[in-house]
This record gives C-alpha cells, structure tokens and sequence, in this order.
C-alpha cells in the first residue's frame, strides 16, 4: 500500500479537511462575539495562532492514533483485520457535512437577511425632521440608507498618530459623502464621539443613522493596521469588516480603499451601479494633511483665537503641497467665517474668500465647498442671481455637504424663500444634529416669520446639546429681546458673556437692552465694558453713536464719529452702520449741511450716484440712506428715483417676514402717508421689540408727519409700558439674585 493510501486509510486528509472547516466556523462566531464586545484585536489574533498550530498536531495525532471500541489506541497495537477506520472515517464525513451546513447557513443569513436581498435590499433605519410647520425636534422615519464615521481609535504608542487617525475617518467620510443616494452624517456631529463609551444604538439615534463606521488604526514605524468594521445600529450585527496591514506610504491608497469597501457594504450599486472609484481630492502630503486636520478641529471650535490658527494651518497646507484642493476651499470658508463674526472686514474677507476659492476649482472642478465659498461671497456682495447659481451647483455635487447647504439656505432667505430656506436647515440638521450653526441658523430662519416658538425649541435643544455654548446664551437673549422679554434677555445674553468673556458683542447687547428699558446709567457702564474688550471692533466704535442719540446730546461729536466710522466703512455688526447713517442724513438734515454728507455716501456707494444709479438691489440701507440724503438735499428726481426702488425691493421682503421700519419711513417721505400707516399696522402686529425701533420711533424726524396718529400713539405707548413692566421684573430678579 503506497503512503497517499495509507494516509486515506487512517483519515488524515477527512481529519485535515474537518479541522479546517471547523477552525473557520470557530473564527467566525469568536469575530462577531469579540467585535461586540469590543476586545482588543489581538485576542482573535492569538485565537488564528493557536488554531494554525493545533493543525499538524492534529494530523499528527490522526496519523498515529485510531479511535476503536475499546478506546483510543496507537494505530500499531491496532489488528487491521479489527480496524474501524472505515466506520470512524464515514462519521467524519458526516461531521464535515454538519459543519458545511451550518456554514453556508450563516453565510446565506449573513447576505440576504442581515444585509438585504438583492430583490428586497433592507434599509438602514434613520429619522428624519419633519415638515416646515413642526418643530425641529420632532422626527420621522427615512428609508435612505445612512452612515456615520466616528473617529478612528489611536491604538499607538505615539499620541500624535491620532492626527492620522482623525484623517483616515476624515477622508473616508468626505468620499462617502460623494455617493447620492447615501446620506452621510457630517464630521461635525460624529467626531464628537470620539473615544465614545456610548451604545452605538444611541450613537445612531442622535446622529439619525442606520449603521456606524469605526474602526481603529495602530502605527508601528512605518506600519500600519487599520480595522474597520460598519455595524447596523437596529440590532449591533456587523455588516461588513476587514482588516488593512500596509506600509505608511500607502496611507492615501488605504482610505480610497477602505471608502470603496464601506460603499459597496452599503450596497450602493443597487441604489445606482456604477464601477466609477470615488474621487478623493486629498493631498498626498503627509505633512500638508495634518496641518488640514488640526486647521479642521480648529474651525470646529469658533473662537477668535481659532479661527486664526485655521487660516494659519491652512496657508502651511497650501505651502507644503500648492495643489491641494481642499486646503484652499476649507481657507475659503475660514475666511468667510471669521467675516460673519466680525472678525475680518467685509471686502478683505470675501476677496480673499474668491481667490482661494478659484485655485481650488482650477484643482478640483467639481468641488462642492469651493462652488459654496463662491456662492457665498457673491450673496454677500448682493449679486443674488449669481450667487443662487453658484449655491444649486454646489448642493448638486455634494448632496452631503453641509456647508454647501448651509450656504444655499442663506441664499434662499435672501431670495425670500422662507419656507424652502427652513426646510434647507432642517436638511443640514439632518446630516449634521449636533452642528451649532445649523441650530442657530435655523433659530434666525424661524424668527424672521415669526415662528418663535419653534425657534426657541431649537434653541432649547442646541443648550441641551452643548450647555456651555456662549453662542446658544446669546441667541437665547436675542430670542428673549425680540419678544419683549427684556429682563431675561439680560439674564441670557450675561450668561453669554461669562462663558466667553473677551467677545465685546455680549456687553454691547447687554447695553443696548438697558437702554431699550430706558435704564442709560446701566447702559453707559455695559459700553463702556465692551470697549474695554475690544476698543477697535464696530460694536465698541459704534457704541457712543446709540447712547448719545437715546439722550439727544452731543450731536457734533456723534455727526463728526458717524462720517469717521462710514469713511472707515465700518461693518453693520449689531446695527453699527445703520445708526451712522441715520446719525449723519438726519445731522445733514437739521443743520444743511447736505454737501459732506453726501460726499460720504458717495464714496461709500459710488454706483448710487452714477447715471443711471445701478445695482440698487445689492444693499437696501444704502438705497434707503442715499435716497434720504438725496431728497432732503432737494435732489427730489433721483432722491425718489432711489427711495421708490427701495420700496419696490422691500416689499417682498415685508411679506415675507417682519414689516422694516424703513419702509415705513421710505412711504413717508415720498409722501404716502396712508401706505406708511399700512406698513405701521404690519410692523406693530410682528411683536417685534428692540432699541433700534424705540428710537426711531421716539425720537427721528422721519416719523413726524403720523406722530399724532393714533395707532403711532399705541405703538409707542405699548413700547413704553412693555419697558417700564421688565424693568421691575429685572429689579426683582437683581433682589433675588442678591
């Protein structure tokens, strides 16, 4: 008998061949298991070690052993006419049959049951905000599948690898993002969950997805092993997983790799086949990549101080690979960031904003955030046509960029669309339900209809997110202020304040509602706070301009810092531009001295002054001011001409939302007394309350010609009671507190 037959006759190969499909079977359950209960890789890993060396020992021991009915005997004590070798082999077959069974059980379970039929595919479950006329935290079902990518777990020895960690979960989601029938969480809300002990149920719940990508990466040298494993969030099952062993210099390969793995888990060729790779604009630079993520976890955080190092990291990205695509758009909306809190002047920001904006569409023609940053200058620099243009490009190629989005339901707010622009950041939440941004931008959405239970709803659920946000506080006071509620807006925007003490603009709101509650010795000491922070920001510049005008003294000083601030062009943050124009037209106006007022509008708005005056839509308070200006000079023609087309362009938007007081004032001075108090009877019903329409009303001249008219009366009168009620509210507040 030859020895192949003679390994037959003692079953080593039905030994081998068991051995192996039980070994498989073992890895498979101890994966699962060891996955949910997130032990540490190298437990499976000593498991395939043992299993591996228990092989020859187990052809060993069928070669030398034969399990007879006496027993387990060596083979040689063994009388061949008495071997059983032939019965012992057919119940290893059996065994072999057993097994296969229930493997290819699993198998077919695994496909069409837990990750969906190819006929029948199963949707990830995820919730999704409802319609414009319910609140924001109300939810709803979606059927869209949906994924979140929470930061990849540093499992290195060197802390600073959790850069490239951040970066691996980082790329994997901006590619995901790309796919459009797949709605991505955006790296906002997931990565607050870094190093989460939370069930990844609840993760799926606030995050409103179906499944989560995590994984973890450790680095040895110039190795690397990244575990990646997407879970379905309804029941914990894994849906896909896998291991990549590469060298670091194939860090790039490995995140196209592992993205294309998750989508074709997400089975998104049966939402729309494609063999097309998903395009990854990432740099290969190593270094230029972890000065994008550390300028990324800065624009995350806000502040003044962060903001700057952004841009600082940013210009390095660029610096260590000029054609990084990415690093320029994200400088882009860094720059347009730190212009929307005041932190950079208008024209500086948005010129800069285009630049970089353009390099990265030179690099990257598709590139949804540069299309916005576009967009977004070009809403900013009122060329709305243009600018929605540019916006729908952007949402069209990235379906999951939230800054994109973000960006169009500015636009569509712009473009009064009110309902289509609440819908938008309902949108941006539901891709991004942690976003302070999104929450507060739906807060202004909401309040300029009126809608200001829902917008305190969001509110409510912003603070309840993030208790220590000084934005959420100070949105809350304005939200408080707008209504009236005075008192508690001091109380709110204080809060603001304390949580973020050197911003100036929390002592100016403070000051600004002392004097709406006509209390100007409280408010001299709130301003005076405010310059003390920031001496050179508009609000503490513009300061002297509300409190000399609330008392009616100083008024060459006030005209003489008015001109100094518009020549400066000075920002309308808190309504700064807006009362040097009013302080300079009505100066003009009581003293004649028309000639250096106009010659500050004109070098504020040339093209108001050319003939024919053009792009009149590009800033409604120049229009107004200049028209004002202009017909209180005697220019009756092109004064009207101006004032009538501010008019025109207003009225869309005192539908829309709340009636302004300047086109009360705009029908008053073209001597439409009867619309003017139509007007006033649509402001009055807007409840809405704030220093800017006291003083106005209370003390420009403007309004004289109904100021004997009854429903003017009323306003005024429900101004001055609503004021004199929260002030003792606030004495009995300031008593208890003490």
């Amino acid at each position: 008998m030859s020895f192949f037959d003679e390994l037959k006759r003692r079953n080593v190969f039905r030994v081998a061949i068991a051995y192996v499909i039980v070994a498989w079977l073992t890895m498979q359950i101890v994966d699962v298991v060891l996955n949910n209960i997130t032990a540490p890789d190298w437990v499976f890993q000593v498991l395939m070690l043992f299993l591996a060396i228990g092989l020859p020992f187990a052809l060993i021991f069928a070669w030398a052993f034969e399990l007879t009915p006496e027993g387990l005997k060596l083979e040689k004590d063994v009388d061949r006419s008495q071997s059983v070798t032939q019965k012992t082999g057919r119940r290893i077959d059996s065994l072999i049959i057993g097994v296969l069974v229930v493997a290819v059980g699993m198998l077919l379970a695994d496909k069409f049951i837990l990750s969906g039929s190819p006929e029948s595919p199963k949707p990830l479950e995820s919730m999704e905000s409802v319609a414009d006329d319910t609140p924001a935290t109300m939810a709803e079902p979606d059927t869209a599948p949906s994924v979140a990518v929470l930061p990849f777990t540093n499992m290195s020895a060197d802390e600073s690898s959790g850069y490239f960690s951040d970066g691996l979960a980082d790329t994997v989601l901006h590619m995901l993002a790309q796919v459009r029938e797949l709605r991505v969480a955006a790296r906002t809300s997931s990565f607050q969950f870094r190093d989460q002990t939370m069930d990844i149920a609840k993760i799926g719940e606030q995050l409103n997805v179906g499944a989560i990508l995590e994984g973890s990466v450790q680095r040895s040298g110039d190795k690397i092993r990244v575990t990646a494993q997407l879970i379905d969030v309804s029941n914990g099952f894994h849906l896909w997983s896998a291991n990549f062993d590469r060298n670091l210099d194939d860090v790039f390969a490995i995140q196209d790799e592992i993205a294309n793995e998750v989508v074709k888990a997400l089975k998104i060729s049966l939402l729309g086949e494609s063999d097309e790779r998903l395009v990854n604009d990432q740099t290969d630079n190593i270094d230029a990549y972890t000065e994008y993520l550390l300028a990324i976890d800065d624009l995350n955080i806000v502040s003044s101080e962060s903001l700057a190092s952004a841009v600082n990291h940013l210009q390095k990205a660029i610096r260590l690979d000029p054609e990084y695509a990415r690093a320029y758009s994200t400088l882009g909306r860094a720059y347009i960031t730190m212009e929307s809190y005041g932190l950079m002047r208008t024209v500086q920001a948005m010129a800069a904003a285009r630049n970089v904006a353009a390099r990265a569409l030179d690099l990257s023609a598709e590139s949804s955030e540069a299309l916005a940053v576009l967009g977004r200058a070009e809403l900013r620099d009122g060329n709305l046509e243009t600018a929605g243009q540019l916006l729908s490009k952007a949402v069209e190629n990235g379906p999951n960029d939230t800054v994109a989005l973000q960006y169009f339901a500015g636009y569509l707010t712009r473009d009064v669309r009110p309902d289509e622009a609440i819908a938008t950041y309902r949108e941006v939440l539901r891709l991004d339900p942690l976003s302070e941004n999104a929450h507060l931008g739906l807060v202004i959405a909401l309040s300029l209809q009126q809608k200001y239970s829902e917008a305190g709803e969001t509110i409510a659920r912003l603070k309840s997110i993030d208790p220590n946000s000084s934005n959420a506080s100070f949105f809350e006071g304005q939200h408080d202020g707008i209504q009236g509620n005075l008192a508690a807006a001091v109380e709110k925007i204080s809060d603001s304040i304390s949580l973020d003490p050197d911003d100036p603009e929390g002592p100016f709101m403070t000051g600004y509602y002392y004097l709406t509650l006509d209390m100007p010795d409280e408010a001299r000491q709130w301003f005076n706070r405010a310059v003390e922070v920031d001496a050179e920001h508009p609000v503490s510049r513009s300061a002297p301009l509300f409190f000399n005008y609330y008392l009616q003294q100083n008024e060459d000083e006030n005209y003489r810092l008015a001109r100094e601030l518009l020549d400066d062009r000075i920002e309308n943050r808190r309504g700064a531009r807006i009362i040097s124009l009013t302080v300079l037209t009505e100066y003009a106006a009581k003293t004649g001295r028309h000639d250096a007022a106009l010659e500050t509008l004109d070098n504020l708005y040339p093209h108001l002054f050319d003939d024919p005056p053009h792009d009149l839509d590009e800033d409604f308070t120049a229009t107004y001011f200049t028209g004002l200006a202009l017909i209180n000079s005697g220019n009756i023609e092109r004064g009207t001409l101006l004032m009538q087309s501010f008019l025109d362009l207003r009225d869309r938007y005192d539908k829309a939302y709340a009636v302004s007081l300047l086109s009360i004032a705009g029908h008053l001075l073209l001597g439409n007394t009867d619309a003017a108090l139509d007007k006033l009877e649509g402001f009055a019903e807007s409840k809405y309350f704030g220093i800017r329409n006291s003083l106005l009303l209370e003390r420009s001249p403007v309004f004289d010609p109904i100021r004997e008219e009854p429903a003017f009366i009323a306003l005024l009168d429900e101004y001055r009671e609503n004021a004199a009620e929260q002030r003792n509210i606030l004495q009995a507040m300031n008593e208890d507190a003490s």
